[in-house]
């Protein structure tokens, strides 16, 4: 019955990612600090033992003469992300500049932007002076070392890199002006709160108006 049927795309896509794992464990030889390396192949082990999981589980599925008949549907499309955010994605794709607002009533900064202040309710970023530009250089608070990464679930290919990530207060803010982000793949013991980074941008031909058009942040300051 199964072979008439033909097994279900989601499942078909997980065996493509076993054997994407297992290219992507080999490349895990290829990174010279010793703990970046293991903190890279337990991200491997989990995406490994999770797939293996939902193998499972299908076969367990049909053993029991269920007709398994799943799958992903792609339905990609485009949405108006409002004026503020199309202001701001169009400054990091067009001009490498992180912007905010700052409510006129009471002075906190906005970030991301926002059309209306969540604490005075008023409607803001219709005039000019509204705006204002955050610097790309900042101070770590808080450091976060993950050992997961994500999974494009159509394609079944791990995306994303094994780079620690940070939250980082940007300079010309204020002290809930946070970014979450990508630091430089540095050797962990230096990781820490209170390290000054810049970020680093690619270059304005790979810019798309997304956060990840700054490639990852770099430790300027111990």
């Amino acid at each position: 019955m199964n072979g008439k049927i033909g097994r279900p795309e989601w499942a078909v896509n997980i065996e493509r990612a076993l054997v994407h794992l297992t290219e992507n464990e080999k490349e895990c030889d290829d990174i010279t600090n010793e703990k970046y390396r293991e903190y890279a192949r337990a991200s491997m082990a989990i995406a490994r033992k999770k797939y293996q999981n939902e193998m499972a589980t299908y076969q367990r599925a049909l053993d029991e003469g269920y007709v398994v008949v799943d799958r992903i549907v792609n339905l990609p499309f485009e949405e108006s992300c409002g004026l503020r955010l199309s202001k701001f994605f169009a400054a990091l794709r067009e001009e490498a500049r992180i912007l905010a607002l700052r409510c006129p009533n009471c002075r906190r900064v906005i970030f991301p932007p926002r059309p209306v202040c969540g604490f005075c309710r008023i409607s803001v970023g219709e005039r000019d002076e509204d705006w204002q530009i955050l610097n790309d250089t900042g101070t770590v608070i808080s450091v976060i070392l993950a050992t997961e990464r994500e999974v494009d679930r159509p394609t079944a290919r791990i995306i994303g890199r094994p780079n620690p990530c940070a939250f980082i207060r940007l300079d010309g803010g204020d002290p809930w002006t946070v970014l979450v982000h990508h630091l430089e793949l540095v050797d962990p013991e230096v990781l820490k709160a209170g390290l000054r980074v810049k970020a680093v941008w690619k270059p304005r031909e790979e810019r798309r108006g997304r956060m990840s058009d700054i490639e990852y942040f770099r430790i300027i300051e111990p």
